[in-house]
């Protein structure tokens, strides 16, 4: 009996040897193999803890905290496991933090703006990045601006932009910052307070007295330090005015003061001969805003911007083809446009500055004393400028030219065979005089 029970042994101890050898054999890697080891140790664990252990650890679901791909949870994870951020929590708030929260709002309709600005500053702090932050962040900007302490109103604005950049508050905002906007460019530039006035698009009484620039030297040297005026920052109040403007189509740009902003900035650069900036506003308007009541101005302006941000003949002439597209694009987009008589002169004088540019290189290769770049120049100016006193000259010089410089270039060979001796005698079309630079400005483009 005992032999037959050891013999039973040793061959019950073979099987399990062969049956680990033929595990370890198996080709699944490694992973694998720890993958379906730990997938079988998580069911073990839920079949023998059940409910128990679920109750226990306060984990919904069937796998608990495991279920979570990547330790990323979905907002119903966030609700059941409480991890959800301040801003969701603010409904799950006391009584007494609510009631702390409203004194803020509370002491702003009562007029005590000291006291809003106070408890608002302890309340977005303490709450930050909640319902009860953000509105307490709003009512202390508002009590800043009425206060008419501008530059502060702004801080307050913008940092509620920038902890709340969905927040609920975006439209009264964006309002009290093109009002402080309009009200420091304004005092800044008396001289344009009826243009800015025109650009917002609001209705408001024109000053029939001339408007003066400033007196205070603050205002006209930006590094100075503004000590006396509450309502204005301390340094630089056009610049803080240009902040705020963008401040508003950058948070706000479905907004209804979107394209206005960006109108007004375009409008600042222009004035102040900043034509590389005003354009790439102007184009702003134009591409993003097809629908605004601004966009005539914007072609009508962004033209002329081009047009003078043009540096001469010998630099690049992207700006003179730009210019002329969207003049051209004027005429067709608004038929019934008063400017279109000085839209027609416009293209007339773009098209002899284009000559003149394409002369420049007739003289350039003159100077380089290279024949064959000469003739090629010149047929140039003759082909595309033919009225203008440009191709006259062009024609006069290919009269000149050798013709043996021109083996292996038949085509400009039989150019110049086909040339008449002589200039005839007509009236030119256009009459170029001397090509200037401005040919227009935003005043005549508004008179018509």
């Amino acid at each position: 009996m005992l032999l037959r029970r050891m013999r039973n042994s040793r061959m019950e101890s073979a099987r399990r040897q062969r049956s680990q050898d033929r595990v370890a054999a198996c080709v699944t890697p490694a992973p694998c193999r720890a993958g379906l080891l730990n997938l079988v140790v998580v069911l073990l664990i839920s079949a023998v803890g059940g409910c128990a252990s679920m109750s226990e650890d306060d984990e919904p679901g069937f796998f608990g905290k495991m279920a979570s791909i990547g330790g990323i949870r979905g907002p119903l994870e966030r609700s059941l496991y409480g991890e959800e951020s301040p801003l969701e929590m603010g409904r799950r708030y006391t009584e007494a933090e609510r009631r702390e929260a409203r004194q803020c709002r509370d002491a702003f309709e009562k007029g005590d703006y000291e006291k809003a600005i106070k408890v608002g500053k302890k309340t977005a702090k303490k709450f930050k990045e909640s319902s009860l932050g953000e509105e307490a962040q709003f009512y202390v900007a508002e009590s800043y601006y009425a206060q008419s302490q501008f530059s502060k109103a702004q801080d307050g604005y913008d940092q509620l932009f920038e902890d709340y950049p969905s927040t609920r508050y975006v439209e009264p905002a964006t309002r009290k910052l093109y009002r402080i906007a309009r009200i420091w460019l304004e005092v800044a530039e008396p001289v344009a307070k009826n243009e800015i006035r025109q650009v917002s698009g609001e209705k408001v009484i024109e000053d029939e007295k001339p408007a003066k620039p400033p007196l205070d030297p603050t205002l006209r040297v930006r590094v100075l330090p503004n000590f006396h005026d509450r309502s204005r920052p301390m340094f630089d109040t056009q610049g803080r005015a240009l902040e705020c403007l963008k401040s508003i189509w950058m948070n706000d740009p479905t907004g209804p003061l979107a394209d206005d902003s960006l109108m007004l900035t375009a409008t600042y650069y222009q004035r102040h001969d900043n034509y590389v900036e005003a354009d790439r506003y102007f184009e702003i308007l134009r591409e993003e805003y097809p629908d605004s009541p601004h966009l005539e101005e914007a072609f009508l302006l962004g033209a002329h911007v081009k047009q003078m941000s043009y540096q001469g003949p010998y630099y690049e002439g992207r700006e003179l083809t730009g210019a002329r597209k969207l003049k051209e694009q004027s005429l067709q987009l608004f038929p019934a446009s008063h400017s279109r008589q000085q839209l027609r002169k416009d293209l007339d004088q773009l098209y002899l500055l284009e000559a003149q540019r394409a002369w420049s290189k007739v003289e350039y290769y003159q100077k380089k004393r290279r024949p064959r770049a000469v003739a090629i120049a010149c047929i140039q100016v003759v082909s595309e400028y033919p009225d203008t006193s440009f191709a006259k000259d062009a024609r006069a010089i290919l009269r000149t030219i050798d013709r043996k410089e021109m083996q292996g270039l038949p085509e400009v060979s039989e150019f110049l065979e086909s040339l008449p001796l002589t200039e005839p005698s007509r009236p030119q079309a256009v009459d170029e005089g001397s090509p200037v630079k401005s040919v227009s400005n935003s005043r005549s483009l508004d008179e018509g």
